[in-house]
């Protein structure tokens, strides 16, 4: 079926179940950021493949609402689909809540799948539609019943994640978990996230491409731990789980084993991960709440063997970067490249590092216009480069001892005065980010300014957070940490997030200099404890874009000092060519 046909489909299955109108999401019951296939249905429906993205269908209207990471992506992949593109935060556009008010008649009827719509997203809808007496449709899966060869749901094995890189065994994990459980007067916590649940039990597995976890349930209680998984995914270790503490039950049984807890106890989830349907199950009291999920907290906060462990990680991604940055500079006919050749290139030159599993996810290389489009997939081939202008490349993986994520903006021939303003802005901005100090109790969204300010100054900006925080073998995104608007957690020493400013032409090109970076004490005065910075990468940033007029003294002596130490760092790991090539590249400027 093409995208009218699914539409046609749809509301003919609406109509004869008396829904007004249909939630279709790109989501799981676990609320993961990525997810397998068999959850895609808003990405089959559409054909808007990007992560984040609603769509709402009624008899006579049909939207799809994003963010501005993805304006220009889902306005070519929704052309001709009968959807109408709903562009988020810009003024005018209705939210999905007020357009859901504004057209569901009273005491109308909506729909959507419940397993993967999560309690305070449900909360939050019901709330925006209080005053229509609305009814809700939660058991119809209904643009899964149109999809007739919808993948199957994954059944690879998982595998333990070794102590030497879990830093802690899963039984130390869940007498710490129980501690805080006991503290908050917990008796019962369900786990649903699932880099949490790989967390706490230390396994890794690939139920989800690019994000080594596992579909399944933890219930902690005080003295059990009941994991609700596929049997046959830890088969091979499932004795090793039991002596840590953990009892194996079906994937499918966590719902009715939530019905029977006791109604004297006290149940604990993060009200952003669980489904309805399960909320819906649970009989026994729900606390109110945690600003922060108790394992979300704990695994945010890095070890120092989880540290060490992801330092190495980073030396060796600081060699693939390094090896693809010569590689694309030395190329003897750039124009023979395709974006596609630029993704296949990193993945088989990570292949060559110890402990490596995957990309962390699908490679951004984007060139020219296509850096526009902050979240840009070129797929198997893409478009073709020129030598001229700019090739954006933001790019990460999966290791044991760690997950990567970087970006760099490469010029690959002549560029204008503007393009090399607009990039020494941005650069601007990630040093004064990252050269950061500020006292204990600082949030994110109290030094995002600091990687804006170079652009505000001219009027100009980016659509999407300067950071995020990061799993350590988990997810490439992974909270409470942030530096964005809305970032209200305190950053602690430990804590590890992204530093990406940007700025983004449309229709010309993209430029984002991003490092991961990790918080550390850096001194105590009769004021309070201060915090800094201290980047986690070290790969060249490019000195021919660079307008060294808009550098002050201070910045100049900061780029080169980075420099400095990426040639320490990453020379020995280099041949001598490579070396030599180095060396050149990270030159005082």
């Amino acid at each position: 079926m093409n995208a009218q046909e699914k539409l046609t489909a749809l509301r003919a299955a609406m109509k004869e179940r008396g829904i007004d109108a249909y939630l279709v999401h790109n989501a799981d019951p676990h609320a993961s950021g990525y997810m397998a296939p068999y959850w895609k249905a808003r990405a089959w429906f559409t054909g808007f493949t990007g992560s984040a993205g609603l769509a709402v269908v009624t008899a006579t209207e049909a939207g799809l609402w994003t963010d501005g990471r993805y304006f220009l992506q889902a306005e070519k992949q929704l052309e001709g689909s009968g959807i109408k593109l709903f562009k988020l935060d810009v003024p005018g556009v209705p939210t999905v809540h007020k357009f859901l008010a504004d057209v569901l008649p009273e005491g109308g009827k909506l729909g959507f799948d419940g397993r993967v719509v999560n309690l305070s997203e449900f909360k939050s809808l019901k709330e925006a539609l209080q005053e229509k007496s609305i009814s809700y449709e939660t058991n119809d899966d209904l643009v899964g019943d149109l999809w007739k060869d919808r993948p199957g749901l994954p059944s690879a094995p998982a595998f333990e994640h070794e102590l030497c890189f879990a830093g802690a065994s899963a039984a130390d994990k869940l007498a710490v978990v129980r501690e805080k459980m006991q503290v908050n007067k917990v008796t019962a916590y369900l786990v649903n996230a699932l880099d949490s649940i790989a967390w706490l039990m230390n396994i890794r597995g690939s139920d989800i491409s690019f994000t080594p976890v596992v579909y399944a349930y933890v219930l902690v209680t005080l003295d059990k731990a009941y994991v609700f998984i596929d049997r046959s995914k830890v088969a091979a270790f499932a004795a090793n789980l039991e002596t840590q503490g953990f009892e194996i039950c079906e994937y499918d049984e966590v719902a009715s084993f939530l019905a029977k807890l006791p109604a004297d106890g006290c149940l604990l989830y993060d009200a952003n991960r669980v489904s309805i349907l399960l909320a819906e199950a649970v009989n026994t009291p729900v606390h109110d709440g945690l600003e922060v999920d108790i394992i979300t907290a704990l695994k945010a906060v890095r070890s120092p063997v989880e540290l060490e462990n992801v330092q190495a990680a980073y030396l060796k991604e600081g060699v693939v970067l390094t090896r693809l940055i010569k590689w694309i500079k030395q190329h003897p006919d750039i124009g023979s490249l395709t974006e596609g050749d630029i993704a296949r290139k990193i993945t088989s030159l990570r292949q060559e590092q110890e402990h490596f599993l995957e990309d962390g996810f699908s490679t951004i290389a984007a060139y020219g216009a296509n850096g526009a489009q902050a979240h840009y997939s070129p797929g198997p081939v893409g478009d073709r480069l020129k030598p001229e202008g700019f090739l954006l490349v933001d790019t990460g993986g999966q290791y044991l001892d760690g997950t990567t994520d970087t970006t760099r903006t490469i010029p690959i021939g002549p560029i204008s005065d503007e393009m090399k303003r607009d990039y020494t802005l941005v650069l601007k901005g990630y040093m004064a980010l990252t050269r950061a100090v500020f006292p204990k109790g600082t949030a994110g969204s109290q030094l995002d300014v600091l990687a804006r300010l170079p652009l505000w100054e001219l009027g100009l900006d980016y659509r999407h957070g300067t950071g995020h925080g990061i799993g350590y073998c988990l997810a490439v995104h992974e909270g409470p940490q942030g530096i964005h608007k809305r970032s209200k957690v305190a950053l602690e020493p430990g804590m590890m997030l992204s530093n990406e400013p940007a700025y983004y032409v449309d229709g010309k090109y993209g430029i984002r200099t991003e490092n991961i970076i990790v918080v550390e004490e850096r001194i105590e005065t009769g004021y309070g404890t201060y915090y800094g910075f201290r980047p986690l990468m070290y790969c060249p940033i490019d000195t021919t874009a660079i307008d060294m007029s808009l550098l002050s003294d201070d910045e100049v002596a900061y780029f080169n000092e980075y420099h400095r130490m990426t040639y320490e760092k990453i020379a020995p790991r280099l041949n001598e060519e490579e070396a030599r090539w180095l060396q050149e590249a990270t030159q005082p400027i």
